[in-house]
């Protein structure tokens, strides 16, 4: 088993944030188990370092969900 810190992910990006799409359960799955924990690793880091979030109701959670849905 490689690092995980040295695995190249630089080229995976995935579509959907809420959801994921067919297109993107395919790219998860095409990936290696370093890749996917790299990826894991990569996008938590990401969002504890990204700042604070905008306070919002579950409501608002709910309706943005739903409308991305429909642009699927």
């Amino acid at each position: 088993m490689s690092d995980i810190e040295t695995v190249d992910i630089s080229g995976i990006k995935f579509t959907s944030t809420v959801f994921p799409t067919p297109e993107d359960m395919k790219l998860w799955e095409s990936l290696t188990y370093e890749q996917r924990k790299a990826v894991e690793i990569r996008d938590v880091k990401e969002g504890q370092f990204s700042g604070l979030a905008e306070p919002c109701t579950m409501a608002d959670i709910i309706t943005e969900a739903k409308a991305e849905m429909k642009n699927e």
